[in-house]
């Protein structure tokens, strides 16, 4: 059957390449993807992270993983990912680590899962171990790593209740050529895994996400943000939020400043280009706002600093005294409401954060996060957070207290790819 179904689904990518040579996203790294350019194997490790998260996750693997090799030992990786955010991400990874350490890394775009290019990407990379971060389920990909006897693991496995419904109308497939070991995130992960890969492929790690929390004591003194705001004025930050939640938090904004007068708000537009939107709206609302590249002097209390400038997120997240984070407040899946955390600060976000839903909702429970329904409590916990007497430090030990047990996945995964490569070099 899988003989009869290949040639279909060559014959579907070659009908679908014209329309996405189209596509300023994915003509980014097409002479890659096509394998008319590619990093000359053989490779030691084939790494795939779909995009920017995934690669993050690499990054920690490989940086890890150059702490565990023996001495004298180099060990070829190519790390791939289908977007210029996971691109940059690795590119950046890599050059954090020592220039003449053990690992080679090479980072290009992932190949087209055609059968055909997948073919020749395992006949020019010849990886020994091929990895998939989280999910990244391409059946070109599963079936010529299977054929070339290539084993594959799936860490950090996660899978969400849309894509459980679709995999399972293929367990037949997936249990011939998935994954040979699949680490999950999560009791519920796993038993979606073990029925579409059997329960014998499935083992829990604990998530790698978490290896990367922790709370930072030592904040630059310098920080050019301070300068911009009377140093007597609280701080509300009201990060990444979404154009679709734009309105309810517009009423926030103007109930906060009805409350307290003698507040700054800082507003992170989700994407850089609501800036000029949201002054509109703001002015339009009476409420005093200016775009944080404009300003020249520090800013009179209630005023609106819309921010325009990338980069300057984690240096607000420091000077907060009370923080949102949207994509929460309607049904987008939520933002990174854990960041806000290392700096001792505890967010204050909507009812609707199920791309997170992997941290557990015991982060509510034990009150290190605030969950709202709506604007009205949002408002509510806004100006209840700038009154609240909380040290920073204290809240930076709770963190510690609550993720400690949850941390050791990038640990305990690079030791299984070491025996695992160890295997294979024996064998």
């Amino acid at each position: 059957m899988i003989n009869l179904i290949i040639p279909l689904y060559n014959l579907a990518w070659s009908v679908a390449m014209p329309f996405l040579r189209r596509s300023p996203r994915v003509s980014l790294g097409w002479a890659q993807r096509t394998l008319r350019e590619f990093p000359e194997g053989p490779f030691d490790i084939w790494i795939q992270a779909a995009s920017g998260g995934e690669s993050l996750l690499t990054n920690m693997v490989l940086q890890n993983l150059a702490t565990k090799l023996p001495q004298g030992k180099k060990m070829r990786v190519l790390a791939t990912s289908g977007t210029k955010q996971g691109i940059d991400s690795l590119l950046k990874g890599r050059d954090h680590l020592p220039r003449e350490g053990n690992l080679d890394i090479h980072i290009a775009y992932f190949p087209f899962d055609a059968p055909c290019l997948m073919k020749k990407a395992f006949a020019r990379f010849a990886p020994k171990l091929a990895i998939i971060v989280e999910t990244e389920l391409w059946p070109g990909f599963l079936i010529t790593a299977k054929r070339n006897n290539v084993p594959v693991f799936l860490i950090n496995g996660r899978m969400s209740e849309k894509s459980y419904g679709s995999y399972r109308h293929f367990c037949g497939f997936f249990k011939k050529f998935g994954p040979e070991r699949i680490w999950a995130i999560s009791p519920q992960d796993g038993e979606r895994f073990a029925v579409i890969f059997g329960p014998e492929q499935v083992e829990l790690m604990n998530n790698i996400k978490f290896d990367r929390i922790e709370p930072k004591n030592e904040i630059a003194a310098q920080n050019p943000i301070a300068a911009l705001f009377p140093e007597t004025a609280p701080f509300v930050l009201l990060g990444s939020v979404r154009r679709e939640e734009e309105e309810v938090v517009l009423k926030t904004i103007t109930a906060t400043l009805a409350g307290r007068s003698d507040i700054v708000i800082g507003l992170f537009p989700k994407h850089i280009e609501r800036a000029a939107p949201w002054l509109s709206l703001l002015h339009a609302a009476g409420i005093t706002a200016v775009k944080r590249s404009e300003i020249v002097d520090k800013i009179p209390p209630a005023t609106v600093i819309v921010w325009d400038v990338f980069g300057e997120l984690a240096g607000a997240y420091a000077l907060a005294s009370a923080t949102f984070v949207g994509g929460s407040l309607v049904n987008l899946g939520g933002q990174n409401f854990l960041e806000p955390l290392v700096f001792g600060l505890q967010p204050i976000i909507g009812p609707y954060w199920k791309n997170f839903a992997w941290v557990g909702r015991d982060i509510v429970t034990s009150g290190l996060v605030r969950e709202v329904a709506d604007d009205s409590e949002l408002t509510v916990a806004l100006l209840a957070a700038v009154d609240s007497k909380s040290e920073k430090t204290e809240i930076m030990e709770q963190v510690r207290r609550f993720f400690q047990p949850r941390k050791g996945g990038t640990e305990q995964i690079c030791q299984q790819i070491i025996d695992k490569f160890h295997f294979l070099e024996n064998n």
